[in-house]
């Protein structure tokens, strides 16, 4: 019994785990308020760990440098009862090179919290850094 136990523990058979890359350090300059600014690396690292990268901030010498803003929105509701508005969380993410040419920019926004919308856009930043990381298709 305890070979078949080792048996189904060195050959798992579900799906296979992601495997992170092997570490990867990503300097950035993160230009936000200093709670914003902390709030966005800490999610950064929350989800940059899933491919295999840790960021750092240096704001002398990095990678990519990025200006980071949590605004407040209004949603709109409408019902029976009437209607009106809730405040929400958008977060909007312009990311620059080291050279100070812009990679990319984007809004997440309707986000319940300021949380929740740093959480999305650390989840989008990643996914473009990647993209970006990507030989071109021909």
């Amino acid at each position: 019994m305890l070979a078949l136990a080792l048996l189904v523990l060195a050959f798992p058979t579900g799906a296979p785990a992601k495997a992170a890359a092997p570490g990867e350090t990503v300097k950035v300059k993160i230009e936000a308020s200093e709670m914003d600014r902390r709030m966005l690396l800490e999610k950064l690292n929350e989800h940059g760990a899933e491919h295999g990268m840790k960021f750092v901030a240096d704001d002398k010498v990095f990678d990519y440098r990025i200006n980071f803003a949590i605004d407040q929105g209004k949603g709109w509701t409408s019902g029976a009862a009437g209607g009106g508005s809730y405040n929400t969380s958008e977060a909007k993410a312009t990311v620059y090179d080291d050279k100070d040419g812009e990679l990319f920019s984007f809004t997440r926004a309707q986000r319940r919290t300021d949380s929740g919308a740093t959480n999305a856009a650390a989840k989008e930043i990643i996914k473009r850094m990647l993209k970006l990381k990507e030989p071109p298709k021909v």
